[in-house]
């Protein structure tokens, strides 16, 4: 079912993720509740989690309010995340699969840790896409290095860290 409302990119959509395109908005919600479901997995959406994702849509998207609105009020604990990424389809020129596998560890690292939990829902989420293990790794490290190369910026620019 497709409402007709969508989200506007924002230059930074494009610097970071290359979103050059209108995103529909009901895809984006169920996108939003995978990465809920996921980053909940361990029984808890930890509100720094949740504020790590809303503040990355306040950065892609141009008045993304309603947006924010919808996904506060998501029931995620009650998805069937299969089910919800069928319903996921970007066109744009990036794997929207691995950038939301991407996010989702972003999303459930946001709060200082990583639960099994939350690793497991991201191996399973990634199976259900069809992205391989070493892929998965892969993303891991990358964020684990993007948090490090902040740390250090922070550091080197002798603010508390």
């Amino acid at each position: 079912m497709n409402s007709g409302k969508i989200l506007q990119p924002t230059q930074y959509a494009k610097h970071k993720y290359n979103i050059t395109k209108p995103i529909d908005f009901e895809v984006a919600v169920n996108y939003a509740g995978a990465l809920m479901a996921i980053a909940g997995a361990d029984g808890e959406l930890a509100e720094e989690e949740l504020q790590w994702y809303i503040e990355e849509q306040e950065l892609l998207f141009t008045d993304p309010t309603e947006y924010i609105e919808e996904i506060r009020s998501f029931h995620w604990k009650n998805v069937n995340i299969k089910e919800l990424l069928g319903k996921i389809k970007y066109d744009f020129p990036i794997n929207f699969r691995r950038a939301m596998l991407y996010q989702a560890i972003k999303m459930s690292r946001a709060d200082g840790i990583y639960e099994d939990r939350e690793k497991i829902a991201v191996s399973k989420a990634a199976e259900i896409l069809g992205i391989q293990h070493s892929i998965v790794v892969s993303i891991e490290s990358l964020v684990e290095l993007e948090d490090t190369s902040d740390r250090l910026r922070l550091a080197l620019l002798e603010t508390a860290v």
